[in-house]
């Protein structure tokens, strides 16, 4: 398993190091995981799993570096769990993890990745024009993308595509946009963590000084296309109608463009003279302390911009049963957990605002989506996604 592992603070993280934890539950697999210099090893109730911290993305040279050890361990397959992330896997958009999967095909190791982004053509070339050094580039933008997409092919037996659900309207666009075979494209739907602790909502509120407040949540690092100045947006028409709603965004910028959009979110806020309705708890929240956050809250949201991936963080938080709204965005949003969220259009702050009215107001709506996504996260758990991953290694051995 190659992959970033905890403590470092990516999606891929936290997902592979349950995948492996569950992969060894099953009996079926023994791992070893390729991870990061700083990373803890992983260690399960049934025993150690290996870990090399062999990996250096800011190295060029780590794909060879971790073919030195493949060759010593000798795998059956090698996985991949990949962003494209340039700070994580090395170069722009993780171009070295290309190189480190065709070196693989060539010394004759099985591979498959699981592709947590999929970045469809166009939606490269949006991305493309928001990095000043590449804008002037755009006309090549497809052209290079299709490339490098191209490569991946190359270099990976079975690709896994993290969606929201099988035979997605994500796989369709793929195929669509790519040209991949069918059959070397299969699906993992992104498995729901049940919480192991839930508190009182109002013992939850008050612990975090919020007591009496109904509470529309916003959580995880702070950064552009998450779109949280719509739904700073959308609290001038939620203070009218629910004086009592205040916004709670939980989280510590991504980084220094984080920090920037970070200021311009509070300026917006006393712009908009919501200082009493708009909370910014801007901290890494620790993992003992997320279930105050979530079990003190009336409504979660996921106001995206942009949306690439199956959203972890969706189906990481479905258990505690507080309706979701999301950004009807990217092609992954109106499939998620099982339809059972309530979306809104994206970057309309007068439709988000509506969507939110309805949950604040309609408590047999908020129980009826609560319920629905609970149901829908004690089916599509993590053992479901380990077996799931076995039947693609499978799949793999027999090519």
């Amino acid at each position: 398993m190659v992959s970033p592992l905890p403590p470092q603070r990516t999606g891929e993280s936290l997902y592979t190091a349950k995948l492996i934890t569950e992969l060894v539950r099953t009996g079926k697999s023994q791992v070893t995981a390729l991870t990061g210099k700083n990373a803890k090893a992983i260690v399960t109730e049934i025993g150690f799993v290996e870990t090399l911290n062999v990996w250096d993305g800011r190295s060029p040279w780590y794909p060879f570096t971790l073919m030195k050890h493949l060759k010593r361990v000798r795998p059956h397959i090698v996985h991949v769990q990949f962003g494209p992330h340039g700070e994580v896997y090395g170069g722009l958009f993780g171009e070295p993890m290309l190189l480190f999967l065709i070196l693989c095909r060539l010394f004759g190791f099985r591979t498959t990745v699981t592709l947590h982004s999929t970045w469809m053509a166009d939606q490269v070339v949006e991305r493309a024009g928001t990095f000043r050094f590449l804008s002037r580039f755009l006309f090549f933008a497809k052209a290079a993308f299709r490339a490098y997409m191209r490569l991946l092919d190359w270099g990976t037996d079975v690709l896994q595509l993290s969606t929201v659900k099988t035979n997605s309207l994500l796989r369709k666009a793929f195929l669509r946009d790519f040209g991949y075979r069918p059959e070397k494209v299969v699906e993992i739907p992104h498995p729901c963590r049940l919480p192991t602790k839930q508190l009182d909502c109002n013992s939850a509120s008050e612990m975090l000084g919020l007591t009496d407040r109904r509470i529309v949540l916003m959580f995880g690092f702070i950064r552009r296309g998450k779109g949280i100045d719509v739904a700073i947006g959308a609290m001038q028409r939620i203070r009218d109608s629910s004086p009592n709603a205040i916004m709670l965004i939980a989280g510590t910028p991504q980084d220094k463009e984080g920090m920037i959009y970070l200021q311009e979110l509070r300026e917006q806020t006393t712009r908009l003279s919501l200082d009493d309705h708009v909370r910014f708890d801007t901290e890494f929240i620790p993992e003992e302390r997320v279930p105050v956050y979530f079990s003190a809250a009336s409504a979660i949201l996921f106001p995206y911009t942009e949306s690439v991936g199956a959203s972890g963080p969706i189906h990481n938080y479905a258990g505690y049963g507080i309706p979701i709204v999301a950004a009807d965005v990217g092609y992954h949003m109106r499939e998620s957990i099982g339809g059972n969220v309530l979306l809104f259009k994206a970057g309309d702050s007068k439709s988000l605002a509506k969507r939110l009215e309805n949950i604040l107001s309609d408590d047999n709506l908020a129980t009826r989506l609560g319920q629905s996504q609970v149901s829908y996260a004690q089916r599509e758990t993590w053992r479901r996604a380990a077996n799931r991953t076995v039947e693609y290694y499978e799949r793999v051995l027999k090519i």
